[in-house]
């Protein structure tokens, strides 16, 4: 399947009318179709033998389907008013009150689990970043974004202009696929902008080079995007060094993540070593 923008079809969607007021500061919009819903969760597959975590309930439109289908299931929730509705609609839902991205999620879990949310999306880069970090932990995830972020995750380099830094990171780490977009009516209150729902796998994938060197070094490249690798990276390797490499004369949105595994080998023998 292709993942590029006009190859995305929307789903007009039913609406229940909410008992919870969104919170702007929080960036919540309540999904409102309970089909929606139900496919969201059967992109984990068989959540009987899994532990799940949801992040960011709201009004538990899609914890319904999970509360007391998985092995085990815990939500966390950063909005109280939220948290009591859940709490007073789900008997048994054992609720971490707090701010996803805070928490030691190594507290909360020492074995795998999975991971789902209609993840807010002013902090969605950061939850993905989060997810990262816990790859070890974190088999599979499926989480719904706007739909420009959601493309970010599948872009290739092709696609330069949603081609960025979790775009290379995340293939290191875990296989995305979309489950389906929807337009803004399919949430109360309706976004700006259409979503997506994507399903991730966990990958187990050799690393080659220092994963924190990956990730300094595609950060650093994408934060001048616009400049060739021999200048946008001449902090971590100088250009007399660089000048001989084919990538030197290339700008971050050529490389695959492979192709910037391998200019991480590169550093770590002729710079850092």
């Amino acid at each position: 399947m292709s993942y590029h923008r006009r190859n995305f079809r929307l789903y007009s969607l039913g609406k229940e009318t909410p008992t919870l007021k969104a919170k702007k500061h929080f960036g919540q919009h309540f999904l409102t179709s309970n089909e929606t819903a139900q496919t969201i969760v059967n992109g984990l597959g068989d959540i009987s033998t899994q532990d799940v975590l949801e992040i960011g309930p709201g009004m538990g439109i899609i914890t319904q389907f999970m509360v007391t289908a998985a092995r085990q299931f815990k939500a966390v929730e950063i909005d109280p008013e939220a948290a009591t509705y859940l709490e007073e609609h789900f008997e048994k839902i054992e609720l971490i009150k707090a701010d996803f991205l805070k928490i030691n999620i190594r507290d909360h879990y020492q074995d795998q689990f999975s991971l789902i949310g209609n993840f807010p999306y002013n902090i969605s880069s950061q939850i993905v970043f989060k997810i990262i970090e816990n790859t070890s932990l974190i088999e599979r995830w499926v989480g719904m974004f706007q739909l420009e972020m959601g493309i970010r995750l599948v872009a290739l380099p092709k696609h330069k202009k949603d081609y960025g830094i979790l775009s290379v990171l995340v293939p290191f780490y875990y296989s995305v696929e979309t489950i389906m977009t929807l337009p803004p009516s399919a949430f109360n209150p309706p976004p700006k902008v259409n979503s997506i729902v994507v399903k991730a796998t966990r990958r187990n994938h050799e690393f080659r080079a220092d994963p924190a060197l990956i990730k300094h070094v595609v950060k650093t490249a994408f934060g001048q995007r616009r400049k060739t690798l021999s200048n946008s990276l001449s902090q971590i390797i100088p250009k007399e060094v660089f000048k001989t490499h084919p990538f030197s004369t290339l700008r971050p949105e050529n490389l695959t993540h492979l192709e910037f595994e391998e200019l991480c080998v590169f550093i770590a023998v002729n710079v850092i070593n």
